[in-house]
């Protein structure tokens, strides 16, 4: 399902994508960064339903395309 999303964002001229796993979620970071995502941030703590959450932010270049703001 991933590989579609980046085709066809590639198609339309997409660079980059970008999304975010709260940073307990350790599974979906894993899966992700398998899929060549990198952390460029850490954000929070937010609150959502009366809870503290931390999220990180991950990734991918399409295309040979640089990304901005990268730590790792």
């Amino acid at each position: 399902m991933y590989s579609t999303v980046e085709s066809w964002a590639a198609a339309r001229g997409a660079t980059e994508i970008r999304l975010a796993v709260l940073e307990a979620n350790e599974a979906a970071e894993r899966f992700w960064r398998s899929l060549g995502f990198i952390e460029y941030r850490r954000v929070g703590p937010d609150t959502f339903k009366m809870r503290s959450h931390r999220r990180i932010e991950l990734s991918r270049r399409l295309s040979g395309a640089t990304v901005e703001g990268s730590n790792k």
